[in-house]
């Protein structure tokens, strides 16, 4: 096993890799097969980081924010992610929502570089798709910070099996896909400390601590609710919100919608949606 990290997607982006011989007699990766796949991993991690960063001005996603209502050419990754937001906040009734940049923004959680929106937030249908282009079809600013990781996450995993490696996981910054012959034990902490120890094997598990107010020394996912249907949560409620998934992307984004529901309604949703909610504190 392989384990190397580093500072990518504003956080601390682990990768680890094995290899281990296959039932037929094959033989296994060497360790400077496996370093390279790492390195390949990482480099796409680092890529979709630059595409879809809110915090990075010329990333495709500020291409979009700064020029609502214009047709703008993106990669595949851009819109395969754009495609997955769109689909889940249809799919959850706007729980999960990433053109709520403006509010975000006022609220101190995002700069405001890109100057303030005329709309604190929209819906799925503001994202319009064309092909390869995508435009918003209202002055709003799209943040796919509750998506982007978990995708590219997934993408570090395809890496990793697609140079060989039999094993392994990803983990930035609590978004963790583990596949293949790795497993790994985790602990999904509570606002009051550590709660229960999940296996991860062929999965994968995303955290998110959520809340109403913008606090600088915990750091949390603020969650709008002007245009939300169906919330259930105490307005001042604060809690640590842990799903699991196939993919992380999935993981990722669910942990924004359970926020929204109270315990029972979450893990109802989350099952709907093609999830399970692992923690609720």
């Amino acid at each position: 096993m392989i384990r190397r990290a580093k500072p990518l997607l504003g956080t601390l982006v682990e990768i680890a890799a094995e290899s281990l011989p296959d039932q037929g007699g094959g033989i296994s990766l060497e360790d400077k097969a496996l370093e390279a796949a790492i390195t390949a991993a990482f480099s796409r991690v680092a890529h979709i980081g630059r595409l879809l960063s809110f915090h990075q001005q010329d990333s495709e996603l500020n291409q979009l924010n700064r020029q609502p209502g214009t047709w703008i050419s993106v990669s595949q990754d851009s819109l395969r992610v754009l495609k997955l937001a769109k689909w889940l906040g249809k799919a959850s009734n706007n729980l999960f929502n990433c053109t709520v940049g403006g509010e975000m923004m006022s609220r101190g959680a995002l700069p405001a570089y890109l100057g303030m929106p005329l709309l604190l937030q929209g819906e799925w249908q503001d994202i319009e798709i064309k092909e390869n282009k995508v435009r918003l079809a209202r002055p709003l600013i799209l943040t796919l910070d509750g998506i982007a990781k978990g995708y590219a996450v997934d993408m570090a995993v395809s890496e990793l099996r697609r140079a060989g490696v039999s094993g392994g996981w990803v983990n930035a910054g609590g978004d963790l896909k583990v596949f293949g012959t790795a497993s790994l034990n985790v602990l999904c902490r509570g606002p009051l400390g550590l709660s229960q120890k999940i296996g991860v094997s062929n999965m994968a598990l995303a955290s998110s601590r959520v809340s109403q107010t913008l606090s600088r020394d915990y750091p949390a996912l603020l969650l709008p609710t002007g245009n939300v249907a169906d919330v259930s949560i105490d307005a001042e409620s604060e809690r640590i919100v842990s799903v699991s998934a196939p993919f992380a992307w999935r993981a990722d984004a669910l942990t924004k919608v359970a926020g929204y529901l109270n315990p029972d309604s979450a893990a109802e949703k989350i099952i709907h949606l093609g999830g399970r909610l692992i923690s609720f504190e």
